[in-house]
């Protein structure tokens, strides 16, 4: 039987983004297994100690984002002085991994990591535009700090990384000699999509949930309906900095009448707008870890398309919908092949996501990784 501390930054209900839910699915799910004897959360992002779903967390502390050296500190202070016992400590979402590689020295356990985002890498080499806060950060402490940052997460046993993209970056930014083994995010079997209730029409509503920032690449995601025929919509689902912008540019559109930016919406209305949706969109231009609304979207029984970039492009099994990076012309070649098969697509997606990410497919390998840390 095995033991498992989870360490990450924030953890549901407090915060419930896509790397929160992933987390959380672990935790639960490895609870609900035999082969785990017990699994204890901590987090900071508070001061409680609470269970949920059956999981006891533990909220040790608030830490602030950077500079990274801080919060590494308070955690790894913090974890002492609660003094863990577990059989393996398993680090998630990526910003304490220092603190728990040096909680693994100091106390002799074995740690894995999931690897999940890009926080110690220089943004713009994975494509990403920094605010001005964040690239005067890299230009002055991340700097300094990095090299003792990555030397304390190479104490960490096993890397995890959501999809070999991110391992290759990994590979080139400072952990070239870790150990590696990807495990993507699971499914949640939770997630449920009403039945739907629209009319039969001629028309194909297309999808797009996420957060709207330049990486998305929604941008050519809207210059592409002007490529599409007239019975194609679109309906975007999310906020973030670009919305203004991106409203500004379907306004200009000549299918400016056929695009819908709906905000956030509550969780129970996405659902509604997966299962009125035909073709699910994830036009993104960097190399996304992974893409949680992919697999909720093959739940849904829909065609997705995706670009050729990042974890998404190791996740949709139809090359035809893999679309070019930032091209619009592709990515409208791409959604009408997925309009024209989407009765078939939706079928193989639907099997294909229970197939390869369901939770009893994934979290065995996770017991495997444990056992292996453990063995090594």
């Amino acid at each position: 039987m095995t033991r498992i501390a989870l360490v990450t930054p924030r953890y549901p209900p407090t915060h419930a983004g896509g790397g929160e839910i992933s987390a959380r699915l672990l935790a639960e799910q490895l609870h609900a297994r035999d082969a785990v004897d017990e699994v204890v959360v901590y987090s900071f992002d508070g001061e409680s100690t609470e269970t949920v779903g059956g999981v006891p967390v533990f909220r040790l502390a608030d830490v602030p984002q950077y500079p990274y050296t801080l919060p590494n500190e308070i955690a790894y202070r913090k974890l002492r002085a609660v003094g863990p016992d577990p059989d393996v400590i398993h680090a998630y979402n990526m910003h304490l991994h220092p603190a728990v590689g040096r909680l693994s020295a100091t106390l002799d356990v074995p740690a894995v990591a999931t690897l999940n985002a890009y926080p110690l890498v220089d943004w713009a080499e994975v494509n990403v535009s920094p605010s001005l806060k964040r690239r005067l950060y890299e230009r002055t402490l991340l700097r300094l700090e990095r090299p003792r940052l990555l030397e304390q997460m190479a104490n960490i046993g096993l890397f995890l990384p959501l999809s070999s993209a991110v391992e290759r970056v990994y590979r080139s930014h400072g952990l070239e000699t870790a150990d590696y083994e990807v495990i993507p995010n699971m499914l949640d079997p939770s997630f449920e999509v009403p039945a739907d209730g629209t009319e039969e029409t001629d028309q194909v509503e297309l999808l797009y949930v996420g957060y709207l920032r330049d990486t998305k690449g929604v941008r050519y995601l809207v210059d592409a309906m002007d490529r599409l025929p007239e019975q194609i919509e679109l309906t975007v689902v999310g906020d973030g900095p670009e919305r203004d912008a991106l409203e500004a540019r379907a306004a200009k559109a000549a299918a400016f009448d056929r695009i819908e930016f709906t905000g956030s919406v509550p969780y129970e209305e996405v659902t509604r707008a997966y299962a009125d949706a035909d073709v699910f969109v994830h036009p993104g231009v960097w190399p996304e870890p992974f893409g949680r609304t992919i697999l909720e979207a093959m739940q849904a029984g829909l065609p997705v398309v995706a670009t050729d970039i990042g974890g998404p492009a190791e996740t949709v099994p139809q090359s035809e919908l893999l679309a070019e990076p930032g091209d619009p012309a592709s990515l409208s070649e791409s959604i009408e092949y997925a309009v024209t098969n989407r009765d078939r697509i939706g079928r193989e997606n639907r099997q294909f996501v229970e197939e390869q990410y369901h939770p009893d497919v994934v979290v065995p390998r996770f017991h495997d990784v444990y056992e292996r840390v453990r063995r090594d």
